[in-house]
């Protein structure tokens, strides 16, 4: 998923939470399942149209909306 700053996305298991990305940031993980090197999850910070507050989520369960 391509997304920058100042795109509008959506959450997938909450479509009506939506928002513009505020800030995009990677985080180290540190336990795995499989065998072999351990890659950085992307996580997402969005202002939500919905309540108004910034909603931190990992990048995996966003949608960003082309229009």
């Amino acid at each position: 998923m391509n997304v920058r700053v100042g795109d509008r996305v959506e959450a997938l298991y909450h479509m009506s939470n939506r928002g513009v990305v505020q800030e995009i940031y990677y985080v180290k993980v540190t336990a795995g399942t499989g065998a072999g090197a351990l890659s950085k999850m992307r996580r997402i910070k969005f202002l939500s149209e919905l309540d108004g507050k910034v909603h931190d989520m990992k990048a995996q369960d966003l949608r960003v909306i082309r229009e």
